[in-house]
């Protein structure tokens, strides 16, 4: 029975001994929740909690009114009372209101998965700088006379999906720290033989640290094999970096990029924070601030691009350089990009007047990549870049894996 004159509807329950009455603006609200036709009715459960009632309640209200999920969103008294047009507009505006409601509940899920990964990163980042405040006294960088020879060249290496931290047959970290120090001291001694060049671009990170978490998985959380805790696999890896920039400085002036890979997206960003303030008073190593996902330096009449690889299609990446950097293009006749993440020596295509360099990999192979075939050899690469005429020369340094 519906009381017109109060806006009340009176319904027999079979759960309750007296006539159950409920307004008619909770009703229709009631009923435009459970109806179907925006596409994404309420449960019986959760029109339970949002209207405070009991759920037998709920479903005795529903089958006593001959309400479904297929019901209109509206009740008979209101389709006799208002205009065709109008209950259109209405329809249409419950639409729009549930839409934009079920986005800003994805964003707020999204936004929370983010704090709480940022969390544990500066959470990891307070025990990491604990630990620099005290190494800080013991550190004493080394510095080497410079070499005669030309100045207007530089010098481009990325020890890219170095995965430091991977636990796999035959590497571990304390093999990848002697690998990488080793092979990239061998590497600049041979490149600057005929001269020192005037800087060192050191591209970073590009899978560099094996996992993104405390968990011990990559970004989108897949598990890794880990040889130690996160922490310590992060403190080890921050160290490792400080004695390759150190190693460069020894040579030239050194700039330093960190590149984001799909393993370190998130510990890109504290591995530059770390590095930042490690160098922040040397006037021979700038480390870059930028957290972009590619990253582009200038040096004389070439500009470099740092991409790790894991998006986007090679033929488009020329593109994306022009456009995110147009400035940059237009005062350069040279252009490059390196990039990673396949663990494979190749010089792709040339698109336009843009060379691709995919560089390899000093990593160990875990199973995965095994299965992927990814079997290109073990090196290190230095790309000569002449300040009038791009990339002049290459210089590989392989190493002997058992």
């Amino acid at each position: 029975y519906f009381d017109e004159s109060r806006d009340v509807y009176v319904v027999h329950l079979p759960s309750k001994r007296k006539p159950f009455a409920i307004p008619g603006s909770t009703w229709r609200s009631l009923r435009e929740a459970y109806s179907n036709w925006d596409g994404a009715p309420d449960s019986v459960n959760g029109i339970a909690r949002k209207f405070g009632m009991a759920r037998q309640t709920v479903t005795e209200l529903l089958r006593a009114m001959g309400t479904t999920h297929d019901s209109a969103p509206w009740s008979d008294e209101e389709l006799q009372a208002r205009q065709e047009q109008e209950l259109i507009d209405d329809l249409l505006r419950s639409k729009e209101e549930r839409v934009l409601r079920t986005a800003e509940q994805k964003e707020w899920r999204k936004i929370k998965a983010d704090a709480e990964a940022f969390r544990r990163i500066d959470l990891m980042a307070k025990r990491i700088r604990e630990r620099l405040d005290g190494e800080v006294p013991l550190y004493v960088p080394k510095f080497r006379e410079p070499l005669a020879g030309e100045v207007t060249s530089a010098l481009v290496i990325s020890p890219t999906d170095f995965h430091f931290g991977m636990l796999a047959e035959g590497y571990n970290r304390r093999i990848a720290r002697d690998r990488l120090l080793n092979t990239a001291n061998d590497l600049l001694h041979r490149a600057t033989r005929a001269g020192h060049p005037e800087r060192v671009v050191l591209a970073l990170g590009g899978d560099g640290m094996h996992i993104d978490n405390f968990q011990g998985t990559t970004t989108r959380g897949t598990p890794q094999e880990c040889d130690g805790s996160p922490e310590d696999i992060a403190w080890t890896y921050i160290l490792l970096c400080r004695d390759l920039i150190d190693l460069c400085a020894e040579y030239a002036f050194v700039e330093v990029l960190v590149i984001p890979g799909n393993h370190d997206r998130y510990t890109s960003v504290l591995i530059r924070a770390a590095l930042l303030g490690w160098f922040n008073q040397r006037e021979d190593v700038t480390i870059s601030a930028v957290h972009d996902q590619r990253q582009y330096t200038q040096f004389g009449s070439s500009m470099l691009g740092f991409f790790h690889g894991d998006t986007g299609k090679v033929t488009a990446w020329p593109a994306q350089m022009a456009a995110e950097r147009p400035k940059m293009w237009g005062d350069t006749s040279h252009r490059y990009i390196f990039t990673g993440h396949l663990h494979t020596e190749r010089e792709l295509p040339t698109f336009g007047n843009v060379t691709v360099y995919r560089m390899p990999s000093l990593s160990g192979r875990c199973n995965w990549t095994k299965r992927q075939g990814y079997m290109s050899r073990t090196a290190l690469i230095a790309y000569k870049v002449c300040q009038e005429r791009g990339v002049v020369a290459t210089y590989i340094e392989p190493v002997e894996v058992d």
